[in-house]
């Protein structure tokens, strides 16, 4: 994730209101002292970093897709006139 030396810890203080919700989300239990809670960030950090590289990662591959379907579409061109232009004939009885 990040190297050591490039990190530094932090403490937060946080409204309960906004505890809660974290605490729902995550399924742990953050002990509370006094009116705000003290929250380690590590495990939002870490996550916060994992969405980003699943993020890029998924932009990545709809570009990917989007030209591997691009070139799907082209080659079947042909072969829809083909499907099209039989069919009419059919109907047409020419």
């Amino acid at each position: 994730m990040y190297e050591k030396s490039k990190t530094k810890e932090v403490v937060v203080k946080l409204p309960k209101q906004f505890m809660s919700e974290l605490t729902a989300h995550s399924g742990e239990r953050i002990e509370e002292n006094g009116e705000f809670i003290y929250v380690s960030t590590q495990r939002v950090t870490k996550n916060v970093y994992d969405s980003y590289h699943i993020r890029e990662a998924m932009i990545k591959g709809y570009v990917e897709m989007s030209q591997i379907n691009l070139s799907i579409a082209c080659e079947c061109s042909h072969a829809e006139y083909e499907a099209e232009h039989t069919t009419v004939q059919l109907v047409s009885g020419g």
